[in-house]
């Protein structure tokens, strides 16, 4: 900081300037009194204590300088005046030196909790005041941002800050673990540095200097905090900038965007003033490119579930994929980020397109409930080709059921419900429904089918291959899986609905005929066990 930018502000007219400065006070004591008494507090100087800068030295001070000032302006040559002149301006220099030495020690020890009514900020006040009151700006205020810059580079060390350590070619020699951790400590971080180191050093300035024109804080502030500051919030651009993006590193992406969105309400209040813009732009730009990195994370996310292969597809008994547990526990954390989301989103995801799922009136929908319905569309998608992989149709219906069921599931049970809406869940739950019938068609209607042959002929027969296929599902299927309780208790019902009245039918019409070993009711039970004490109540599991 040039000193004549700061003497010109200075120069600026200031009713809050000088008030030591009573002229009428002066004009009552004579130089030599006011001589003796700055000789005498220089004599008895204790810089550690507030006692030497009692209002008779300050006021002396102020005196010294106003006559000092009167001296020169007088054009006098004579012997007497020069010596004078001599006198007064070393003595000056030497209460000016002594002075420093105490703001010095009134600064290192202000609280960081900043209490206004302490006697090392009164003091530091006074000090301040009556140094710039006579003259010497560039000593005092050099003095004050030294010490303050000093205390604050040594408290943001202190919680854990490493400006080295936020430098560009550092980040990007970073492994993910390491950096997933400074991303962490600096989220922790970020708040405190804000809300309270620079608040406070911004209340501070405004103390010490609060005789001065507004403007003169304001740059002493912006020279203590700006630099440090800066390299601090940068940091999240650095990241963004320099981040392969892979959907595991999204949520620490967001973490920093949320913590300097709620920050920045008060970034503009403490570096509101000119001098300190570049503190706001920092963080306007950070927002920006980290919005634009996590854009690309969930780009790739989008990619990564429609490159997910499918010889990943064997999962035993039609269980839920991992893909699907994967894709549902991601969105279901990326939900809870829903207003800042609705911020970043500003354009759809690349690749998307509303023509390809069934959203009404989607023109009215939000960014984020169009993006996350795209991103479950191409998870079905998946879904569904994986399905095709299954020999068995039953069991094919029964993968895509117990899948959709567990996407309907994972949404109704966190934020995602309010971002897709109604509309989607009602939707969803329909196909689930149908997945659930074509299940339970394709895996038990033919056995219906037999006992419904209304030709006498072959009774028996039938009877045999009804009771073999019944067995032979129960045995071929006992390692199936419906994970979630109310859809298993569905397909039961729909299961007995199939197969006991049909079998009653059969029963009542040849049991005089026939020798039946199984009764309906026999059959009833036959199927509950099968729902209740099989891997299809047992399961994987709906977590």
């Amino acid at each position: 900081m040039a000193p004549k930018t700061l003497r010109s502000l200075l120069a600026q007219p200031s009713s809050k300037l000088g008030p030591h400065h009573h002229h009428h006070h002066h004009q009552s004591i004579s130089i030599s009194q006011s001589i003796s008494t700055v000789r005498s507090a220089i004599s008895h100087w204790d810089p550690h204590s507030s006692d030497s800068l009692s209002p008779s030295f300050l006021q002396a001070t102020s005196h010294l300088h106003s006559h000092l000032l009167h001296l020169s302006a007088s054009h006098a040559s004579h012997h007497h005046t020069s010596h004078e002149l001599v006198t007064i301006h070393t003595l000056l220099e030497s209460a000016m030196q002594h002075l420093k030495e105490s703001l010095k020690y009134h600064l290192f020890h202000i609280s960081s909790s900043l209490d206004s009514h302490s006697d090392n900020i009164k003091a530091a006040c006074s000090i301040a005041e009556t140094m710039l009151s006579t003259g010497y700006v560039e000593e005092c205020v050099s003095t004050y941002q030294s010490m303050r810059q000093s205390t604050l580079k040594s408290q943001m060390v202190r919680l854990g800050f490493d400006q080295s350590a936020h430098q560009p070619k550092f980040v990007r020699k970073l492994r993910w673990e390491t950096l997933d951790n400074q991303i962490k400590s600096w989220r922790d971080m970020a708040p405190v540095v804000v809300q309270s180191l620079c608040s406070d050093e911004h209340r501070l300035c405004h103390q010490i200097f609060a005789a001065s024109p507004e403007s003169v804080p304001d740059l002493i502030f912006s020279t203590i905090t700006c630099d440090v500051t800066l390299s601090f919030l940068t940091f999240p651009e650095t990241v963004a900038v320099n981040l392969k993006p892979s959907p595991e590193k999204l949520f620490r992406l967001l973490d920093m965007y949320v913590v300097l969105s709620d920050l920045l309400p008060d970034i503009e209040s403490i570096f509101g003033s000119e001098p300190a813009s570049s503190v706001r732009s920092q963080v306007i730009s950070s927002l920006g490119k980290l919005s634009k990195a996590i854009r690309a994370v969930i780009s790739e996310f989008e990619l990564a579930i429609q490159k997910d292969p499918l010889n990943s597809s064997g999962v035993p008994g039609g269980a839920i994929h991992p893909l699907t547990r994967y894709v549902m526990n991601y969105l279901a954390y990326l939900s809870d980020f829903e207003h800042s989301l609705q911020e970043i989103l500003v354009d759809l995801p690349p690749n998307c397109n509303s023509s390809f799922f069934n959203l009404p009136n989607l023109q009215d929908e939000s960014i984020l409930s169009v993006t996350i319905a795209w991103i479950l569309f191409v998870l079905l998608c998946k879904i569904d080709s994986k399905a095709e992989t299954y020999s068995d149709v039953a069991l094919s219906y029964l993968f895509l059921a117990n899948n959709l069921q567990y996407i309907i599931g994972k949404v109704e049970s966190c934020q995602l419900r309010k971002i897709l809406g109604d509309e989607w869940v009602n939707e969803h739950n329909m196909k689930a429904r149908r997945f659930v019938e074509g299940h339970v068609r394709s895996g038990w209607a033919h056995m219906s089918e037999m006992l419904s042959v209304e030709n006498e002929n072959g009774d028996v027969e039938r009877l045999r291959m009804f009771l073999l296929a019944f067995d032979m599902a129960m045995k071929e299927r006992k390692d199936w899986v419906i994970a979630d309780v109310a859809m298993r208790h569905e397909v039961k019902l729909m299961v007995e609905a199939m197969l006991v009245p049909a079998y009653r039918r059969w029963y009542s019409s040849h049991k005089d005929f026939v020798s039946v070993r199984f009764s309906p009711e026999n059959i009833k039970k036959k199927v509950e066990r099968f729902y209740e004490d099989s891997n299809l109540s047992s399961g994987y599991g709906s977590c």
